[in-house]
């Protein structure tokens, strides 16, 4: 614990500073809250999923399933555009580390 302390005090002496626009900001934040609302969204999908649904209901429990991965589809798209922003912020600050290429 103690080390873990100290490597963090280390890293915030660290005096190097970063630049970040208001417009980067606020669609970091905006893909984050997208991040929460899906995995929301999709849990709230699969806990309503309901493996006891009678034989003769099998198209609504397809469609209950194909809506939840829909939402977990949409959370993975969020995270990449996330991802997509950190990456362009790190190299807007030219920390010297070359940016890998995008996931798709």
């Amino acid at each position: 614990m103690l080390e873990s302390r100290r490597a963090m005090a280390s890293f915030l002496e660290l005096e190097l500073s970063m630049v970040i626009d208001t417009t980067t900001f606020n669609d970091i934040a905006r893909h984050l809250y997208g991040v929460s609302e899906g995995l929301l969204d999709g849990m709230r999908k699969v806990v309503a999923l309901n493996p006891d649904v009678p034989a003769n209901d099998q198209q609504r429990l397809r469609t209950e399933w194909l809506q939840a991965v829909e939402a977990l589809v949409r959370v993975n798209h969020e995270v990449l555009t996330l991802a997509e922003l950190l990456r362009a912020l790190l190299a807007a600050n030219d920390v010297g580390i070359a940016s890998k290429p995008a996931l798709s």
